[in-house]
């Protein structure tokens, strides 16, 4: 296995490695590791959602019903006065 060393890593970006690490229960080391194996499986295999659309459209249960157009129209906010 390949080791590495990041240098100069801005405080704002490892400040927030660190409370992701914690929140995961993990060193900071482990959470890093853990950031790059999943974008390495996800840029590999296509990510979660490709791989579930590869499973079901081969089994004719995904169909245009995944092309629907957004609605892009600004929302109205909630007056709760």
């Amino acid at each position: 296995m390949g080791n590495m060393t990041i240098r100069n890593l801005p405080d704002e970006v490892h400040d927030h490695l660190r409370q992701q690490a914690a929140s995961n229960d993990r060193s900071i080391e482990a959470e890093a590791r853990a950031i790059l194996v999943n974008s390495y499986v996800a840029k590999h295999t296509g990510g979660f959602g490709q791989q579930l659309r590869s499973r079901f459209q081969s089994m004719g249960l995904l169909g245009d019903e995944l092309n629907l157009k957004r609605d892009k129209t600004p929302g109205r906010s909630a007056d709760f006065s």
